[in-house]
């Protein structure tokens, strides 16, 4: 079993750039295999909490241009792998975002996955100019537009939200034929998207009774588009240590359902906290 970090709120709320590099360099040294980092562009001035049943996050949380700080985390770091965990497709423009995707993996040497979602903060979409409702949609096209770029191939795409002539990124990117795509998410259409789409997938903590259901619904949809659950790289993740500690006898149970890496997220109150709780997790579970 491997293990993973999300940075996005293990440091506090007020991290110099100097912690950020050193909690990454640290997290290398300690042994995870994997730093992932959140997307939001902006906190709304107000938003509705009853809206978001399973939580929003701290108005004071920093949140980073996940490919720009990725990208320093890869010139602080040699072996690490570096993902986004999840970056909102439709929050940016499908060709910029392809360079983006293509250039963090060309300068990490191949250590990038790309993780995706269509997002969930209705009042962030409305700030961006980005309609809600057609965010799964958008999110398919720009899906496939990017991976179309990334591939190298230098045809156009035409789409309801897309209009694209054809050309070519240069440099492409170091993985072939593109990262990863872990595609974020475990509603109906977030399995279709997994199924049509992804290299794996990330999704909350369940328990192995709800982590089955899940993947017997995937396991359908993935051979209605001949392809094997098999073949899918798979991330579970929680804030909350206390879920991971209480299925520790039964990590091999996950383990043999195909689980490869457990995503630890905590919410800590300042660098210190932070960087004691990536060595405790580890002492603990490596």
């Amino acid at each position: 079993m491997k293990f993973g970090i999300s940075c996005s709120q293990i440091l506090g709320h007020t991290p110099t750039a100097g912690d950020i590099l050193s909690m990454a360099r640290e997290a290398e040294k300690i042994g995870y295999h994997s730093i992932m980092l959140g997307d939001h562009i902006l906190t709304p001035n107000c938003f509705d909490d009853s809206n978001y049943p399973a939580g929003t996050f701290d108005a004071a949380t920093p949140w980073y241009e996940p490919f720009v700080l990725l990208s320093a985390l890869a010139g602080a770091t040699t072996t690490i792998r570096l993902g986004t965990g999840i970056a909102v497709i439709p929050y940016r423009p499908p060709i910029q975002q392809a360079q983006a995707i293509a250039t963090l993996d060309f300068i990490s040497e191949g250590r990038f996955y790309y993780g995706a979602g269509i997002g969930w903060m209705r009042e962030e979409f409305d700030a961006l100019g980005v309609s809600f409702d057609e965010r799964g949609r958008r999110s398919d096209e720009y899906l496939e537009l990017i991976t179309l770029l990334l591939s190298g191939r230098p045809e156009g795409y035409k789409g309801q939200f897309v209009d694209f002539p054809g050309g070519r990124l240069n440099p492409l990117p170091h993985q072939k034929p593109y990262p990863p795509i872990i595609i974020g998410g475990e509603s109906p259409p977030a399995i279709r998207r997994i199924a049509g789409y992804g290299d794996g997938f990330y999704i909350n903590w369940k328990s192995l009774p709800e982590l089955d259901l899940f993947i017997t619904a995937l396991t359908d949809q993935m051979e209605r588009n001949g392809r094997a659950v098999s073949s899918l790289y798979k991330q579970i993740a929680t804030t909350d240590v206390a879920f991971i500690r209480a299925a520790k006898d039964m990590l091999p149970d996950y383990a043999a359902r195909g689980v490869n890496e457990i995503i630890f997220s905590p919410v800590c109150d300042s660098p210190a906290e932070g960087m004691e709780a990536i060595k405790a997790f580890a002492d603990e579970f490596f």
